[in-house]
């Protein structure tokens, strides 16, 4: 681990964290005013960066939580082969690396879309340290799958090329309603519009793997936007149906579309999740909601 630098007009610090293998991932940290409360880190999406989370980071630092965000290898200021894994289980290694050099008092991980999809993975797999989730539109399955003669193609070519690049078709205007906020986010030249094979691959066998194993270790909360146009909130409405957790929520926003925290209503979405965070420290767990609950 090194310390880099520190944001004065931001408020964070940033450092590097090394992972299993050795690889240097870059994290924004955000400390509280005073003692904090819990730890939150937060699991970006594909070919973003934790750059695109600083106002999340700072939200909730004010609301007493140290929040760290970092880069996934292959993604902002981490190194590593641009939005390209082996193995899955390489990102999982990452989120696990995080969590365990920031450990210390009750923990949450956060993760948005692909990350959201990561979060449950490893949360699966892994030996977690945390007091609960947050996954806000997770990649359980996309709203528009690509054909099945594209994901044939896919499989046929991944032993070969597996680092082959294809763009993700994702436009700013399906993420947000607020394109002046998307605009002003740090480092913005980091974003990869595209992924690869192999990663893509690997993201619909885990999201498949997660579905089939509707079971958790921990209280998790679920966030959608009704009208998102990215990743399928019907697919995980009933995926959490079936789920089996300490406790479940489901929170559902009429009209917000696929980047909540980005979203001109951000302030009452983040403003949730730090009262359900608030909550579990509290009482441990939250009552089972069966029902999705829509704003």
């Amino acid at each position: 681990m090194m310390t880099m630098d520190t944001k004065i007009g931001t408020g964070y610090s940033t450092e590097l964290v090394t992972a299993v293998d050795g690889l240097p991932l870059f994290c924004r940290k955000w400390d509280p005013a005073m003692d904090a409360v819990a730890t939150v880190v937060i699991v970006h999406g594909l070919g973003e960066h934790s750059g695109r989370y600083v106002h999340v980071g700072k939200f909730f630092a004010e609301a007493g939580f140290r929040t760290i965000a970092f880069d996934l290898r292959g993604h902002g200021r981490s190194p590593g082969r641009r939005v390209f894994v082996k193995r899955y289980m390489e990102l999982a290694s990452d989120v696990d690396s995080i969590v365990k050099h920031f450990n210390g008092g009750p923990a949450f991980l956060f993760g948005h879309s692909f990350g959201g999809q990561l979060v449950l993975w490893t949360a699966l797999h892994l030996r977690l340290k945390v007091e609960g989730l947050i996954v806000s539109s997770p990649w359980l399955a996309l709203a528009f799958a690509p054909p099945r003669w594209q994901v044939f193609l896919a499989q046929k070519v991944n032993g070969l090329i597996p680092g082959l690049r294809f763009s993700t078709g994702i436009r700013p205007e399906r993420l947000s309603r607020d394109q002046a906020h998307l605009d002003s986010l740090e480092d913005l030249d980091l974003v990869h519009k595209f992924t690869t094979i192999r990663f893509y691959l690997e993201a619909a066998t885990a999201a498949l793997e997660i579905r089939t194993a509707p079971v958790l270790d921990f209280p998790v909360l679920f966030a959608y936007g009704d009208a998102d146009e990215v990743t399928s909130c019907k697919v995980a409405e009933e995926y959490f149906m079936r789920l089996r957790a300490p406790s479940k929520t489901f929170k559902i926003y009429a009209g917000l579309l696929h980047e909540l925290h980005n979203e001109t209503e951000r302030g009452h979405v983040l403003a949730d999740y730090v009262q359900w965070m608030k909550s579990i420290i509290q009482t441990g767990s939250l009552g089972r909601e069966e029902a999705p609950n829509r704003n």
